[in-house]
């Protein structure tokens, strides 16, 4: 870091690297005067620290550092100090979180196409590789109900597909799955603030998402009348029955496609981490201003 000619070097350990979508613009906003880089050659100001340290370890640095957690769990903290905060996207309950939504890292911004493909010609679509039991089973259960629901990955991979879908295009599907009535978006695990792209990209494609995760965060972002949401049953084969009824239905399932997609600004202020300055932003910037007061 120099003061002369203001630079903040900020390199990766863990593959905190995926972060810098979101937290260069942050730290540009917070140091207007100052460049910001990742130069490798050079040693840290600043490091992002993630879980992957077997794919990047970045050992023996003694500057400030941010985790950065894509996953439920938190990331392993330094034995020696502490990171000036944790940006996690499952509410820990650790004093030093600042949470942020695993969605938003992930899409720049979610909404509708318009317009949308109409008429859909097949019912559902499924795309995963993890195998996740529930899910399975509430797939499944639409496949019995209606033979236009098809899987597009190892998970519950069906045979007569109209078309396929390639494993790096499989999670982001609204591309290709705008002529379906669904795209299951379910979690792989439901954890209190965890909510990831795969419901932005359900809703991408111009279809109607069936979730499941956490109620409570995917409701403060979400109109629940624009998504069907699995834990709203009693099991999943009701669940699954409902869905099925609804896309025969084209009156009911019309109410999904025509329900806002929001009922507030919340998502907005998370996506302008990338354009703006919002308030819940704030106990970053004062972090790093007090770590860095050279630059502020």
């Amino acid at each position: 870091m120099s003061v002369a000619d203001p630079t903040l070097n900020v390199r990766s350990d863990g593959m905190g690297l995926w972060s810098f979508g979101f937290l260069d613009p942050l730290l540009r906003r917070t140091f207007p005067h100052t460049r910001i880089v990742h130069d490798d050659s050079r040693a840290p100001d600043l490091v992002i620290r993630s879980h992957f340290t077997r794919q990047q370890s970045l050992a023996g640095y003694k500057c400030p550092y941010i985790t950065w957690s894509g996953e439920v769990p938190p990331v392993q903290l330094l034995s020696d100090r502490a990171p000036l905060f944790e940006v996690n996207t499952a509410r820990s309950g650790r004093p030093n979180e600042l949470w942020f939504p695993h969605l938003v890292a992930e899409i720049e911004r979610t909404d509708r196409p318009d317009p949308i493909a109409m008429p859909k010609r097949w019912c559902c679509a499924y795309a995963f590789t993890a195998r996740i039991p529930e899910r399975e089973r509430f797939f499944w259960n639409m496949r019995i109900r209606e033979p236009t629901c098809y899987a597009f990955g190892p998970s519950c991979k069906t045979s007569d597909n109209p078309f396929e879908v390639g494993r790096v295009d499989r999670g982001k599907n609204d591309s290709h799955f705008r002529e379906f009535g669904y795209c299951v978006a379910m979690e792989n695990c439901v954890a209190p603030g965890y909510m990831t792209e795969k419901i932005g990209f359900a809703f991408a494609a111009g279809t109607v998402p069936i979730y499941r995760g956490d109620t409570a965060t995917v409701s403060e972002f979400f109109n629940p009348a624009s998504f069907i949401n699995v834990s709203d049953f009693p099991s999943v084969e009701a669940a699954a029955e409902h869905a099925v009824q609804t896309w025969r239905d084209p009156q009911k399932y019309q109410k999904y496609l025509d329900a806002p997609l929001f009922l507030n600004d919340r998502l907005r202020d998370y996506e302008a981490i990338r354009t703006d300055y919002r308030s819940w932003q704030n106990p970053a910037v004062t972090s790093l201003r007090e770590a860095f007061p050279d630059l502020s």
